[in-house]
């Protein structure tokens, strides 16, 4: 089995499992049940330990074989934690055949006509055997079991020039019975001496392994059930808010990318006050859209892509649904804030998509209404379930409070509790967990309440259509479930400027108004701001060409090879050009007038051949 298999097999065992798997892993060849038994400390039929053999076996880790659990190698996949050496199996690939021959003949082993990795396969397998290394180990010369009890106790390897030379040399030395027998490793070319694990595990005296199969038990606090739901429905309109706001910014204006990837502090911390949100929101709303394919790049900016609009046009439910399905098993962890730019992967990615179905499971298990003491309590139960992936001790806590703040965003969590979004994620029921979110979040509201302060309240969340209108006209002042806006003359002659006119936009907030009611003063608002919208106009020039002779300027509104120009009359003596002064003096040459360039004050601006001049070229050392 390849190694990467293992540890993705081995990512899901929890901690006696692995206890289990480390000490299988210091014996390549196998491990006697009794043995095993031994060095946990606990009886050969233990049912914890029968427990955690099971699911070893039924991950396709180890299988039973008489008295013997033999095992994948383990030992390229797992870290040797107890400071003992590395297996025979490893030690012996660097040893030459003649070494290996002499080895098997003084274990009593086939020797001749084997190959290198078939005298290595038995070399191991005696080796596994604690007995035989025993036995062994008390027939050494005495100098000999002095340094083999100091590097079982100690270090595994020893550099020492006098005996690697002796080793080398092949003189008589106390440590070659040892080598010759494989209870100690020399390596010539690197001169080092090294003692397998099985060797250590061996002859380490009273060596226990841990084995911790009750898992902890954090406390809990009441947290009603009532009051957690509420949270997690008010999380989850929230959370359509967040993205549909984040994204509309990101639309009007592209969120540059950094050279190195991702997006930078200062452009999170930008999005956040333009959407009054915090840097971590940002942060975690981006990575959400980005995995549920709402983001696109376009050049070296980020902006949505067209997944969006169609998300856009879903019930809240759906638009819920869709962020809820790619977030709890996105491999992505955006919260553990360790410096990188937003978007940029981490080493805890791959696994983060597992710490989330964990703490379901572990919130899910908790009695009804109750909720974790602490954070520190959840920590514990995901470094007790998932100990390849919370990591160490000083890992797992980060890991976990990110993991709860993205359970609080979501929605799944609240007061260190599970909503009922957790229970149908952690059940794996897609039909339990449609029904809930459609508890959650209800169907969109069509029709505001429009009142004479100018405000528009909508009492649950808007339709898209329902936004669109009043984004259109209106300055939103707050999201999520109950959403408001504002009417004011300049957000009205935004929609004028947009295209709308009084009568078209008038008629489509009577639509949107809850019992067709307008008040007067949004009445006002908008036929005041329809009547002077557009009394004054501005349009773009390039220039301006002025002249007394009116005859002239009418010639040269006709002549068409000045069209280009697109001179347009502003006054009896004045037309305006669509092209700067430069290219429209040009224009007007090409075509066989003498047009001036004028300055501000209206005077002619002289046009002289520029005369470039260097300075003498007088200093020997630059010639």
């Amino acid at each position: 089995m390849e190694t990467a298999r293992i540890l993705e097999l081995a990512s899901l065992l929890t901690l006696p499992q692995i206890q289990v798997a480390e000490v299988l892993s210091l014996r390549a060849a196998g491990t006697r049940l009794r043995d095993l038994a031994r060095t946990l400390n606990v009886a050969p039929d233990d049912p914890n330990l029968t427990d955690a053999l099971r699911v070893l076996f039924e991950a396709g880790l180890v299988r039973p074989e008489g008295d013997w659990v033999r095992t994948v190698e383990l030992n390229k996949a797992l870290a040797n934690t107890y400071g003992f050496g590395r297996v025979a199996a490893h030690e012996l690939t660097f040893i030459p055949l003649e070494q290996l021959q002499r080895i098997a003949g003084e274990l009593g082993l086939p020797s001749y006509k084997e190959t290198q990795q078939a005298l290595i396969r038995h070399i191991s397998t005696a080796l596994a055997d604690p007995d035989l290394v025993r036995t062994l180990f008390r027939q050494a010369p005495r100098p000999a079991q002095d340094v083999m009890q100091r590097m079982a106790d100690g270090s595994p390897q020893l550099s020492d020039p006098e005996l690697s030379l002796a080793l080398r040399t092949n003189r008589r030395a106390p440590l070659r019975w040892a080598v010759d027998r494989g209870l100690l490793v020399f390596n010539a070319y690197y001169g080092t001496i090294t003692m397998p694990s099985e060797v250590g595990v061996a002859l380490r005296e009273g060596f226990t392994a841990g084995f911790d199969p009750v898992p902890p038990a954090p406390p809990t606090l009441a947290a009603p059930v009532e009051a957690v739901d509420r949270g997690g429905a008010a999380a989850a309109a929230a959370a359509i808010a967040s993205v549909q706001t984040l994204l509309d910014e990101c639309g009007r204006t592209p969120v540059p990318i950094l050279k190195a990837g991702g997006i930078s502090a200062r452009e999170l911390r930008k999005l956040a006050r333009l959407i009054d949100s915090d840097e971590e929101g940002v942060r975690f709303w981006l990575t959400v859209a980005g995995m549920n394919g709402l983001l696109g790049i376009v050049g070296d900016r980020v902006a949505p892509s067209t997944e969006f609009d169609n998300w856009l046009k879903l019930e809240p439910a759906g638009q819920f649904g869709w962020l809820l399905d790619g977030w709890f098993q996105m491999p992505a962890a955006p919260l553990l804030l360790d410096g990188r730019p937003a978007l940029v992967g981490s080493e805890h990615d791959a696994g983060s998509a597992m710490l989330r179905t964990t703490l379901a499971a572990v919130l899910a298990s908790l009695p009804p209404g109750r909720g974790a003491a602490s954070l520190a309590g959840l920590a514990s139960m995901l470094a007790y379930l998932r100990p390849l992936i919370a990591g160490d001790a000083d890992e797992v806590v980060p890991l976990a409070t990110a993991i709860w703040r993205e359970y609080e965003l979501m929605g799944v969590g609240a007061h260190l509790a599970p909503t009922a979004l957790c229970h149908a994620l952690a059940a794996g029921d897609r039909r339990q967990l449609l029904d809930v979110v459609q508890g959650f979040v209800p169907a969109a509201v069509e029709t505001v309440l429009l009142q004479g302060d100018l405000t528009a309240i909508a009492t649950g969340t808007p339709s898209a259509a329902l936004s669109a209108l009043l984004d259109s006209a209106a300055d939103r002042e707050s999201r999520g479930g109950g959403s408001t806006w504002r009417f004011t003359e300049s957000s009205v002659r935004r929609a004028f400027d947009a295209g709308t006119s009084a009568d078209e936009l008038l008629a489509r907030v009577r639509a949107a108004a809850a019992g067709g009611r307008v008040p007067q003063p949004v009445q006002y608002l908008i036929a005041d701001v329809g009547r002077r919208h557009g009394s004054v106009r501005v349009r773009t020039v390039g220039c301006v060409l002025h002249s007394a002779d009116r005859a002239l300027l009418g010639e040269l509104q006709r002549v068409r090879s000045l069209a280009p120009l697109e001179l347009t009359k502003l006054a009896p003596t004045v037309l305006s050009s669509a092209l700067p002064p430069a290219e429209t003096l040009a224009a007007l040459r090409h075509a066989g007038y003498v047009p001036a360039a004028e300055n501000p004050d209206g005077t002619i601006r002289l046009e002289r051949p520029a005369r470039h001049r260097a300075p003498t070229w007088s200093d020997p050392e630059t010639r």
